[in-house]
């Protein structure tokens, strides 16, 4: 509890153009996203760092939702868990 946590979703373009994200947007304000500004070349790797930080104590779960040029436009990421009590 207050202490913030990072999750890393490493990820590989497979097509044949540059990967571009054009925005990250999270489900809560205690949680941020970090990621590649610059496009991503294919066969290329990027990562998205996502860091939460829990005021409460109990179960969990945040929704980051990716826009950028795949065929389907947005990529939806969830992280859960259970935040303990600070003793």
């Amino acid at each position: 509890q207050g202490k913030p946590v990072t999750a890393e979703f490493d990820f590989t373009n497979p097509s044949l153009v540059p990967l571009i994200i054009n925005s990250v947007s999270t489900s809560c304000g205690c949680t941020v996203a970090d990621y590649p500004k610059e496009p991503v070349q294919p066969g290329k790797s990027g990562k998205i760092k996502v860091t939460f930080n829990a005021a409460a104590a109990g179960p969990f779960t945040k929704t980051i939702t990716i826009a950028s040029n795949t065929s389907e436009g947005r990529t939806i990421l969830n992280i859960k868990g259970e935040v303990m009590a600070k003793n």
